[in-house]
């Protein structure tokens, strides 16, 4: 089971005290962070805590890449030294933390999240119970929660609105997210903020101090999706990327200009990864899952996966 799976516990001592990374940081050796924004702004964070360096990058959910060697990357990955960031892995020993659905039902057992932490699981919420009230915004949301961060200048709120276009989020779904930013994880910032995300301000303030800096960086453009923003129409910029070894250089400069926007410490980032392990990524209906979800997932060889619609599961073996 996830972490303080079905507890609906938002005691974030207990929370801590129960995952791992966070209850013994000395452990972790490094990170395994995912391919967009806030996966970055996630792994600028723990950095900054933790101390933690990037060992490996998941990108589009295909490809894990790797520094060092393979067997060596592979051995601490599979003794639960990675942590994977604003990830959810199917796997008994590796420690993650994500926001998508994992479970079918709030009843399963899943061995294979055992050490994961996610705010769906910790509210009990799944395919079959709860899925509109899932968890609408960021990982990096969910970190700042959980620490009581302090440390949070305007640009930053700014960032972490724009990750996972969660403040678009906060304009079409806004009872869900006043529900988790008022219910579950109180947080001065996204209180304060919540008033204002739908406002042709904050849209104004995003797009001058945020957009514009980041439209340097040919990882930041707007996306072709039709899910936009109120009043400027806003929409894409999450920095999305590939190849971390052959958009290396943009990628730096991108981290380069987060740490200028955010006032904090850079994250470093690997100048070259040795290779990566590669998978493929399936598509599931949920009707066509013929067994006991866990048994299903350790047939199939799922190493990630995520419930993208009720009726839908995306899943990758690697």
């Amino acid at each position: 089971m996830p972490v303080l799976a079905n507890t609906h516990c938002n005691d974030r001592d207990l929370i801590c005290a129960s995952f791992l990374p966070f209850s013994r940081p000395d452990y972790i050796e490094g990170m395994v962070i995912g391919d967009d924004l806030d996966s970055l702004l996630s792994a600028m964070y723990l950095h900054r805590k933790f101390g933690w360096p990037v060992a490996g990058v998941y990108c589009q959910y295909t490809r894990l890449w790797h520094t060092g060697p393979a067997d060596v990357f592979r051995e601490k990955l599979h003794a639960g030294k990675l942590f994977a960031v604003d990830l959810d892995i199917y796997h008994a020993a590796i420690p993650s933390l994500g926001h998508h659905i994992i479970a079918l039902s709030g009843a399963e057992t899943l061995p294979g999240h055992s050490h994961s932490l996610n705010p769906n699981a910790l509210r009990g919420f799944s395919v079959g119970q709860g899925f509109r009230r899932k968890y609408p915004l960021a990982t990096v949301h969910f970190l700042y929660w959980l620490f009581d961060e302090q440390d949070l200048n305007p640009e930053m709120h700014l960032l972490i609105w724009l990750a996972d276009s969660a403040f678009i989020n906060a304009q079409q779904y806004r009872d869900n997210v006043a529900e988790w930013v008022q219910s579950f994880m109180p947080y001065h910032a996204f209180l304060r903020a919540l008033p204002v995300l739908d406002t042709p301000d904050f849209e104004n303030r995003l797009s001058e101090k945020i957009l514009r800096p980041l439209s340097s960086n040919p990882l930041c453009k707007p996306s072709r999706s039709k899910y936009r923003s109120a009043h400027l129409g806003i929409n894409g910029y999450q920095c999305q990327f590939e190849d971390p070894n052959r958009q290396n250089r943009d990628l730096q400069s991108l981290l380069e200009i987060l740490s200028v926007l955010g006032a904090c410490e850079r994250l470093p980032f690997p100048a070259r990864f040795e290779g990566c392990l590669t998978g493929k990524r399936h598509e599931q209906a949920v009707a066509g899952i013929d067994a006991p979800f866990d048994e299903w997932l350790e047939r199939t060889g799922v190493f990630s996966y995520a419930f993208t619609y009720k009726d839908r599961l995306n899943y990758t073996v690697l």
